[in-house]
């Protein structure tokens, strides 16, 4: 068999991509280093970053935290806060990495200094260090979150004081209660009134828009902290260049019409984009893309998507009729409807309709819209409407 070991695709679908592949973003990555300086003359600042599922938030903040890092030499650390409610494992899990990132040969002895009997386990992982702290200690670094940070920055040599940066990814869990917001509040007022503390801190927050708006209204002047961007899907025009600027790197050109095919059917999704491109990629053998090779990087791409993310909330519905029907919306660009665009249109009866709208919102892959029993659907998450629209696609082209 023949196998060319060295080729390797410069796309990166599934993980936050790294740096040096980063495109697009490129104004909310200049809002949020707006406020850098500020933060490295001592002033504290924070940033809520949201944006729908897949829409490349971790990305961006890891590209800033990247940035401010070796350009400015701040300290950054980024914390995914998913599946977490608690602000106690939250800030256990920030001090730990702020730990992390003091000089290795002098961790051990302050956490031991630090947390003393407060700890019940420390556990060595390459060059990092995770410890479990006692419940007393755990609300201890909740009440006095400030003062462990403070503490912690004294210990930095001089040529790395220059601000913190604390990404905070994933705060959706935490937007279920009153509790985290007004936490919050506290601590933005405590660092910008208090003279006690000399701490250039720069918060980063990254979760869904509904759940910026859900703290909002447990405490109304939540939002007022912030400096705010919202990143939605990129344009047509970002995802034409993101694709021919990625191929040049490796001396790959795309016909016109093979580009048109990958950009329409990216849908501005940086996952999706991704994972048609790496599709693509492996579909063509040669340097030139075609239209045959993008259609079928198209499909394979959905394939790949589907199989990871999709097929598993898929395979929960019983019932054969409802795919269709989401391919139906998906291929008629309806993704936005109403209940009797689908009924009109399909000639399906409303005891079936009720249970696919039922089923699908319990699964999350349509979400009501509009005021209440309005009638009105959507996709949740354009992944969902972009994957059903190449799977009615690629029924097409059977058809051809």
């Amino acid at each position: 068999m023949d196998f060319d070991y060295d080729r390797e695709s410069p796309f990166q679908p599934g993980i936050p991509v790294s740096p040096d592949r980063f495109s697009g973003r490129q104004e909310t990555i200049k809002k949020i280093l707006r406020y850098v300086n500020p933060v490295i003359k001592g002033q504290t600042q924070h940033f809520f970053l949201t944006g729908k599922s897949r829409m490349g938030k971790t990305s961006v903040t890891d590209f800033v935290k990247d940035i401010v890092g070796s350009q400015k030499g701040m300290i950054g650390v980024y914390v995914s806060n998913k599946g977490n409610d608690s602000i106690e494992t939250l800030t256990t899990w920030i001090i730990e990495a702020l730990v992390n990132e003091l000089p290795q040969k002098s961790r051990l002895e302050r956490i031991k200094e630090w947390f003393g009997d407060h700890i019940e386990s420390i556990e060595i992982k390459g060059t990092k260090i995770k410890f479990k702290v006692d419940e007393t200690l755990a609300k201890s670094f909740k009440d006095y979150f400030p003062d462990y940070i403070s503490e912690i920055y004294d210990e930095f040599p001089d040529d790395r004081k220059n601000g913190i940066l604390i990404i905070i990814d994933d705060i959706n869990g935490l937007s279920k209660s009153r509790e985290f917001a007004d936490w919050y509040k506290k601590l933005a007022d405590t660092l910008a009134v208090s003279n006690h503390y000399n701490l250039p801190v720069y918060f980063l927050l990254a979760g869904y828009p509904e759940r910026f708006e859900a703290l909002v209204v447990h405490e109304e002047s939540f939002g007022s902290i912030f400096h705010f961007d919202l990143i939605d899907c990129l344009s047509n025009e970002e995802v034409s260049e993101f694709f021919k600027a990625t191929f040049s790197q490796i001396e790959m050109e795309i016909s016109d019409e093979a580009l048109e095919i990958m950009v329409a059917f990216s849908s501005g999704l940086p996952l999706m984009m991704q994972q048609i491109g790496e599709s693509v990629f492996w579909m063509c053998e040669d340097n030139f893309i075609t239209k045959k090779e993008a259609t079928a990087g198209v499909i394979n791409a959905a394939y790949e998507i589907g199989s990871k993310q999709i097929r598993p909330v898929l395979n929960q519905i019983k019932s054969n009729n409802y795919e269709p029907i989401l391919e139906f919306l998906a291929g008629n660009k309806m993704n936005t409807f109403k209940r009797s665009d689908v009924k009109d249109a399909m000639g399906i009866s409303d005891n079936v309709l009720s249970n696919f709208l039922s089923k699908m919102v319990e699964l999350g892959i349509l979400e009501s819209t509009g005021h209440k029993h309005s009638g009105t659907y959507e996709f949740s998450n354009n992944l969902y409407y972009t994957y059903f629209w190449i799977k009615s696609f690629e029924k097409s082209q059977i058809e051809q």
